[in-house]
């Protein structure tokens, strides 16, 4: 019994008559309480989280010309002629290209440029084209009155151009009035300006193309052609072959192309010195910025490697 009875007596009085003390706990802090929380050192063991790289520089690279199969393409343009003078109406051309089968995009075409503006992408000369159509549709404007050049040359897939001069035509015509003052010396050195163009998919390297007439070659101590990547990369060109822009983040971009001549400076001509503005994307409406152009129907004319860059 006395063994039963300290054992019932535990839940107050422990044996021998002795109180137990009721145990101590600190303040809760959410009753009230002023109880210090710190959080517990990190452990030794714990990954911190390396800072991302830097970008990788923008920078400018030589390729090589892409080799032609077969015979070298020859373009012919039939009509209008050189100077013609058209009151009003349709600019119909009548072109020929022979050695250079076209194809659908993204197959082979060739560049139409008119005065100094992005070319214009033709996929069939079978037919004659109408300047005034193809200018309202894929310039966005009306063929203004006045002097008009005219420069095409053929173009593969990527749209690096065929570099040779039976490949290249230029004509100029007048549309209503001549423009007062209008020159274009056909044997004169003339850079055109082809890549780059429109939107441009982020990570991929982007053409720069360009073509050159009454130029026998470029050298660094010759003619060569200066690039300029917004205000902040610029180089020389001294080898006519495609060449890539590598790393260039989304957003716009300007690129500029000038010619010039063995002392370094400027060569004269309207269309020697060039600008771009182009952008950069995660994805594009069209990967190729140029359209398809389906010609209309045929109606009489009314009359290096690491190519020199240098950030700034």
């Amino acid at each position: 019994m006395r063994t039963i009875s300290c054992f019932l007596a535990l839940v107050v009085v422990g044996c021998g008559g002795a109180t137990e003390t009721a145990p101590e706990y600190p303040p809760n802090p959410d009753n009230g309480g002023s109880a210090e929380v710190t959080s517990a050192p990190p452990s030794a063991t714990q990954e911190v989280e390396a800072p991302a790289p830097p970008p990788a520089p923008v920078q400018v690279v030589a390729a090589e010309n892409a080799a032609i199969e077969g015979p070298t393409p020859t373009l012919r343009v039939t009509s209008p002629r050189n100077g013609a003078r058209i009151a009003r109406g349709p600019v119909m051309v009548n072109a020929t290209l022979a050695n250079w089968s076209l194809a659908p995009d993204p197959g082979n075409h060739v560049h139409v440029i008119v005065d100094n503006e992005p070319y214009i992408a033709i996929r069939d000369l079978s037919h004659p084209f109408d300047l005034v159509a193809l200018v309202h549709d894929n310039l966005g404007h009306d063929l203004a009155e006045g002097s008009h050049l005219v420069r095409m040359f053929p173009s593969r897939p990527t749209h690096e151009s065929v570099k040779d001069a039976r490949a290249f035509v230029a004509f100029t015509f007048v549309y209503g009035r001549p423009t007062d003052g209008f020159a274009f010396d056909s044997r004169a050195p003339l850079l055109t300006y082809s890549r780059p163009k429109g939107c441009n998919v982020v990570g991929t390297r982007v053409l720069l193309d360009f073509y050159l007439t009454n130029v026998a070659a470029l050298a660094a101590d010759g003619f060569r052609v200066q690039y300029t990547v917004d205000s902040g990369l610029s180089g020389d060109i001294t080898s006519w072959a495609p060449h890539y822009i590598e790393n260039l983040p989304a957003g716009e971009h300007t690129i500029r192309l000038q010619l010039l001549g063995a002392n370094g400076q400027p060569v004269a001509g309207p269309y020697n010195d060039t600008s771009r503005t182009i952008t950069v994307a995660e994805t594009c409406p069209n990967p190729h910025a140029a359209a398809p152009v389906t010609p209309a129907a045929a109606a009489p004319a009314t009359p290096e490697n690491a190519a020199g860059h240098t950030a700034h």
